[in-house]
């Protein structure tokens, strides 16, 4: 959804004030960083729903309702984090 004027003057007012008051803050702040981090995080996710998975999975398993329990956590915590990698990628 597109902004009104009105609402785009704003927008770009606060940004002349955040780049006038702040140049330091500014300089600091990049959205390839967030994105960077962003697809770190995934990426542990995977791997921790990995390690799940096969914990859940494997013959020390306490019983089987947690050992079902924690991997189905560890495949959905690889299932979100791939779906976090493949946003990152379409953007």
């Amino acid at each position: 959804m597109p902004l009104s004027e009105d609402e785009q003057r704003r927008l770009d007012e606060i940004e002349r004030a955040i780049h006038r008051d702040g140049p330091q803050f500014v300089a600091g702040q990049s959205f390839e960083r967030f994105r960077r981090r962003r697809v770190v995080a995934a990426g542990a996710a995977v791997l921790i729903g990995m390690v799940l998975l096969v914990v859940g999975a494997g013959p020390d398993a306490c019983n089987a309702g947690s050992g079902l329990i924690v991997s189905v956590t560890g495949l959905l915590s690889m299932v979100g984090g791939v779906a976090l990698i493949i946003q990152r990628l379409r953007t």
